[in-house]
């Protein structure tokens, strides 16, 4: 049965359905108007160059068309208000006035230097419209993923983007990007105050030949124009840019990197062997351009055809240089610093390294009797062998190890200078942790650095491995230097011979942990070398130490002698009978002051003590570790005072050794004054009285119980608290037991301090240096004192060196370039030339091509172009086929880069219409043409 159907429900149609395009639209009008694009203000006139050093502000949005994605980016550049001048507002009267058209016809920034954009959008540099209008406020709709090339899509694009202009009243020029992105190919459009003004673009790969010259471009520029009145003479700017990359001789980059000879001194890159080398072993200036600028030029006054032209470089009013630094130039110091750190991965032995020979030269080596014979007759070769003092009895021939003897000769003298009858390369003065560098500021800034004295063992050790690593075999050449090292250093415990370049007295903390370890071996050689002297001497049993003084201890009183007043009575009376044959005194060194013992009156003796217990960082946490570990019971309290206490028990027993009699507060006056409490009132040997402090009579107290318990026992009888032989062993096992990999990081530490003050020896006073240096010694503090660097911090600390040495490399580069003077006073101006060259992108030539640093300039290219054509009878190197010939002196090659810009303003479309500006700019490339004009026409009266 066939149902009644309504033809008007059924043919009903919602036609307020929105399409893609009017979504994308919609949604473009949403960020014109969160942007508030619809009424931007004019801003002040721009100075020369704001719009490249300014900041430029990014914001972005992604919006859909139907499924494909753009990012709408809107670029403005941010301007610091000057005090006193207040922001203009609109001017109702001039309603032809938008910020656009008043920036299009600025003649102050014609030219500023061209850096590509960042895609990505997080770059603050100018984006290239900036370079081809001087806008300092636009909008950019470019795609997000791909490129659109297509005719079709392109136009509705554009439509779409002009609709929600016209809807929204944005007054911002808006940009669409189309065909490839790295074309920055753009066209768009600005609507305001009744004018309309379109954006077009021209990118070829050959400039058309009627396009070479500046003739052409002015008539092209005015049949685009398409003026029905008369054009006024047109302004015209324009800049030549001429390229440097070929030096003479004079010019060029004389660094070499180090070779074998760098031992002897003999290489331009290392000079000796404790230095580490400095500079690039490449020119790091690449390119020199030169930017010669007439600003403001009518048509009328210039020629420029294929016949002739008047724009000569070196009439230019204006010069401007830019230099191009080579990218990741390479560099000694940084490469020296990566190589070691590559150490960092090598897990083998020294057994793995070095094979058999590690384990025959250790055999051999007990078996001699001569001095250094322990190193002589090692299958690696060392000190003694090179200099033939040792006759050992393996006479069998042994091959070399990876360091040849040649070589291994001056790394040995040098690290240990004693070993030569004539020393050259002694330990200078006192070793401290301060270099020689003129600047004491950053100086002050690396003292905070845990590493080695300067120029000390383990400095020179750091450096030497250095170049070991780098030039003389890498990992197994440090392996052998490393076994060399440990073998020298226990050869001169065993002979008893001090160790050179390391900092006298006990383990300074404060330095990095191998230094701190030669310390101790030191103290352990200086404790031997004292014990075996007295024993020599046959004075092992005698009191060495026990004082001389004029009053004797025991003697008898005679007839003679003055009479003495009752209290002297009772003292001499004390003294003659209170020591028994059993309680000598024994172990004094010399009186302590006036005091005397509470008890019996008699002179207090300071003792003979046992020195201090020297120890490094890592024991002094291994003692930590231990005592934490002992828990907080009874027995772990006991045994942890029993340890803490060991230091205290035996001075204790040395003052009663000293001072028969004494008690525990006639120690305490000696040993810790601030716990005795004097009081005014004397006693009756004329001393003043006194209390021990609060502390020290706590229930319990340590030192009441340590003093119970020791008994009169001289320092050179006592259980020895320091055993050299036992710390001396651990010392060599903990040497001769590291993997290299290990080595690297005790040696690390050095090797930072000693690239830092290189560093600091060759900065050249630049002002972009400065934040680089604290960079610099704040990362290499964290790894001096942190146990366990990362591999990442060291890498990031190879990139700050490796970028302040390329730094000062271009420095040095420029400075031999201009022939910089040192310090004379003609040469300030250059010196600041130079600085800025350095961190800006573009600086003027004082004077221009007239001026100081305009005739070296002349004369650089001059010497050039020389070069050139003594190369070749050939059209010179530069010149191009779309590049007009030069009509004068062949002192340049033919420019790189010519740019025009051209400005008019013209009645459009009709003779009653409103003049408008008509702006075009083309650059010309040896393979590259572009054109970039902006022509506006009146939207009211057409």
């Amino acid at each position: 049965m066939n149902e009644e159907v309504d033809d008007q429900d059924f043919y009903q149609h919602d036609f307020t359905t929105m399409g893609n395009w009017e979504v994308f639209i919609a949604h473009f009008e949403k960020i014109i108007q969160k942007w508030k694009l619809s009424k931007v203000k004019r801003g002040p006139q721009l100075k020369r160059g704001e719009l490249s050093e300014g900041k430029w502000e990014r914001t972005s949005e992604k919006i859909l068309f139907a499924d494909f994605e753009f990012i709408v980016t809107r670029y403005k550049l941010s301007l610091k208000p000057v005090e006193g001048i207040i922001s203009p507002v609109e001017d109702e009267t001039d309603e032809g006035r938008t910020q656009a058209l008043d920036d299009i016809m600025a003649l102050d920034n014609d030219f500023p230097p061209h850096v590509e954009c960042d895609l990505g959008g997080s770059s603050c540099h100018p984006h290239p419209l900036v370079r081809w209008y001087g806008l300092r406020d636009f909008v950019v709709v470019s795609p997000g993923h791909c490129s659109i090339s297509d005719e079709s899509r392109v136009k509705i694009l554009l439509s779409s983007v002009y609709i929600a202009i016209n809807n929204s009243n944005c007054e911002a020029p808006v940009f669409v990007q189309i065909h490839e992105l790295q074309q920055h190919y753009y066209m768009g459009v600005c609507e305001g105050k009744g004018i309309r003004s379109e954006f077009e673009m021209v990118h070829l790969k050959r400039t058309p030949p009627h396009c070479r010259y500046l003739t052409g471009l002015l008539n092209l520029f005015k049949s685009k124009v398409a003026s029905p009145v008369p054009l006024e003479p047109i302004c015209i700017a324009v800049r030549f840019t001429y390229v440097l990359v070929d030096y003479t001789s004079n010019n060029t980059w004389t660094q070499e990197p180090p070779d074998f000879d760098f031992l002897q001194g003999e290489s331009l890159g290392v000079p000796e062997l404790g230095k580490l080398p400095f500079g690039a072993t490449l020119d790091p200036v690449s390119e020199l351009h030169l930017f010669a600028t007439w600003p403001q030029l009518m048509e009328n006054v210039v020629v420029d055809s294929e016949s002739y032209s008047d724009f000569e470089p070196s009439q230019a009013p204006l010069w401007s240089v830019q230099v191009k630094m080579a990218e990741q130039p390479a560099c000694l110091l940084s490469e020296y610093f990566i190589e070691f750190i590559h150490l960092f991965s090598s897990n083998r032995s020294m057994q793995d390294l070095l094979g058999d020979l590690v384990d025959r030269g250790t055999l051999v080596g007990t078996n001699l009797s001569t001095p250094l014979d322990l190193l002589t007759e090692s299958r690696v070769p060392t000190i003694s062998k090179v200099i033939k003092k040792a006759k050992g009895q393996y006479q069998e021939s042994a091959p070399e190890g990876p360091i040849a003897d040649n070589h291994l000769m001056p790394i040995l003298y040098f690290l240990f200078p004693d070993a030569e009858d004539i020393p050259k390369n002694s330990y200078a003065g006192p070793l401290s942790n301060h270099s020689n560098c003129d600047n004491q500021q950053m100086e002050d800034l690396a003292a905070g650095l845990k590493s080695a004295p300067v120029d000390g063992l383990v400095w020179r050790l750091a450096v030497v491995m250095s170049h070991v690593v780098y030039t003389l075999g890498g990992v197994k050449a440090a392996a052998h230097l490393w076994y060399e090292f440990t073998q020298e250093m226990r050869y001169r415990w065993e002979k008893g011979i001090v160790i050179p370049g390391v900092a006298p007295g006990f383990p300074d903390l404060r330095t990095c942990l191998i230094h701190q370890k030669l310390q101790m071996l030191n103290c352990c050689v200086e404790r031997k070398m004292a014990r075996e002297e007295a024993a020599k001497t046959g004075l092992v049993e005698v009191d060495l130490y026990e004082s001389e003084s004029e009053d004797e201890e025991f003697f008898d009183c005679s007839a003679e002698e003055p009479k003495l007043d009752m209290t002297n009575e009772r003292r001499g009376s004390k003294h003659r009978h209170k020591h028994s044959l059993w309680n000598q005194p024994v172990g004094r060194l010399r009186k302590y002051g006036n005091f005397r013992l509470l008890g019996t009156g008699d002179h207090v003796y300071i003792p003979v003590t046992q020195e201090p217990v020297p120890k490094t960082e890592d024991q002094v946490e291994e003692d930590a570790e231990v005592l934490l570990q002992l828990g907080t019971d009874a027995q772990g309290a006991e045994m942890r005072a029993r340890l803490m206490s060991a230091s205290l028990l035996s001075d204790m027993e040395s003052f009663k050794a000293a001072n028969p009699g004494a008690i525990l507060e006639d120690f305490i006056r000696w040993y810790s004054p601030r716990d005795w409490i004097e009081e005014e009132e004397l006693d009756d040997y004329g001393q003043k009285k006194g209390s021990l402090s609060p502390r020290m009579l706590i229930k319990g107290n340590m030192w009441l119980d340590v003093w119970e318990a020791a008994k009169p026992v001289p320092a050179r009888r006592q259980k020895r608290l320091f055993d050299d032989t036992r710390e001396a062993e651990k010392v060599l096992h903990f040497l001769e037991s590291k993997k290299l990999s290990a080595v690297a990081e005790l040696l690390m530490p050095a090797l930072i301090h000693a690239s830092i003050c290189r560093l600091l020896q060759e900065q050249k006073d630049l002002p972009m240096l400065s934040d680089s240096f604290r960079r610099i010694i704040k990362i290499a503090e964290r790894i001096t004192r942190n146990p366990r660097p990362t591999l990442k911090q060291f890498d990031e600390l190879a990139h700050e060196i490796a970028e302040a040495e390329a730094t000062i490399a271009q420095a040095k580069s420029l400075e031999l370039k201009f022939s910089l003077a040192p310090e004379t006073e003609q040469n300030l101006e250059l010196r600041t030339f130079l600085s800025k060259l350095m961190h800006l992108s573009e600086v003027d030539v004082p004077g221009g091509p007239r001026g100081v640093i305009g005739s070296k300039i002349r004369i650089m290219f001059s010497d050039a172009q020389k070069a050139v054509q003594m190369l070749s009878d050939l059209e010179p190197l530069y010149l191009a086929e779309d590049t007009p010939r030069s009509t004068s002196s062949s002192n340049f090659p033919q420019p790189s880069i010519r740019e025009f810009v051209m400005r008019a303003r013209a009645a459009r479309p009709a003779p009653s219409s409103c003049v408008t500006p008509q702006r075009l700019t083309a650059v010309l490339k040896k393979k590259e043409f572009r054109l970039a004009g902006c022509f506006s026409h009146d939207t009211t009266f057409q």
